[in-house]
């Protein structure tokens, strides 16, 4: 059977730089450009949805905790049941976190990105279409790099390296700055008796939402450059509810910290990434949208909590 799609894909935006890099590995070797359900091609066009079964030769699913819970991967998700009792086979899971899956995708066939890296990822991804069916082409050969004469003995030194990028470190933090002021004007219009407060310090930005706290902390390494440098962020709970300012962090406690390096070859290719084996890339504003969003499923569940005792 013939399919409009040989790979359609289900993430959250937030994973919009990870799909990118994926259907990058894995463009050149199918029929079809891969698509991510619910976003428009490069070129613009809208497409039908493509998770159903009759559309595409297999749906990979990127898991996290995040999946499921926006209103894109939560319809996903419904389509994606009625294709595993139609075909079963041509669903598989790139797991992103330890989050359990579903019960109703635990059949499907898995590969664990952290401990694989996105090549390996790929050809799992390449070997589930071929295993439904597809024609998946031979890899591309690597044309050797030409070499070209410099003015420097050792080569110029990178972006990362260069003053300028501390220039982009600090653009990147007010851009976060004013998308989580953003954020929280949204939250104070729908909840006027809450507490939604910005805290900006130098390369340090605290966002307090209620009981909840997110810090975003530039932490400098042993040299000045930026590529020697992380971004540490931190969730906290329990933030002191009569007090206002920095200091209701001090009660709070870390349930939740993450640290992530820069990667770039110009300002406009600015990257964070998740500092682990095969971490996972951020543009600031996916960044941002992950912990946000983290920290509100997690209120919802300490709220279910507390009603429940």
């Amino acid at each position: 059977m013939t399919y409009p799609y040989d790979l359609a894909i289900s993430a959250v935006p937030s994973d919009a730089v990870l799909v990118t890099e994926l259907c990058a590995e894995l463009a050149a070797r199918l029929s079809t450009e891969p698509v991510w359900e619910g976003h428009v091609t490069p070129d613009g066009t809208e497409l039908p949805a493509t998770l159903v079964a009759d559309q595409s030769r297999v749906a990979v699913v990127l898991h996290q905790r995040l999946w499921q819970h926006d209103t894109c991967t939560s319809t996903d998700a419904t389509t994606l049941r009625q294709r595993m009792r139609q075909r079963p086979g041509s669903v598989c899971v790139l797991l992103l976190d330890d989050t359990p899956v579903p019960a109703w995708l635990a059949n499907a066939k898995r590969c664990d990105l952290n401990a694989e890296g996105l090549e390996n990822a790929a050809m799992f991804a390449l070997d589930a279409v071929a295993s439904c069916g597809g024609t998946v082409g031979s890899a591309p050969r690597q044309a050797g790099a030409a070499e070209s004469p410099s003015r420097w003995p050792e080569g110029p030194p990178s972006f990362l390296g260069q003053p300028r990028a501390h220039s982009t470190l600090r653009h990147e933090l007010d851009d976060l700055a004013t998308a989580i002021e953003s954020h929280l004007g949204q939250r104070r219009a729908l909840r006027p008796d809450g507490v939604f407060e910005l805290h900006a310090l130098p390369f340090r930005l605290i966002a307090r939402l209620d009981d909840v706290g997110i810090s975003f902390s530039w932490v400098a390494g042993r040299t000045a450059a930026v590529s020697d440098g992380w971004l540490l962020v931190i969730e906290w709970r329990g933030v002191a509810p009569e007090t206002r300012g920095v200091g209701a962090l001090k009660s709070a406690r870390p349930v939740r910290e993450r640290a992530y390096r820069v990667e770039g070859s110009d300002p406009a290719h600015w990257r964070w990434r998740v500092d682990e084996p095969n971490g996972r890339g951020y543009s600031s504003a996916n960044l941002l949208a992950e912990w946000l969003a983290g920290a509100a499923i997690a209120s919802v569940a300490d709220g279910r909590i507390r009603s429940y005792h």
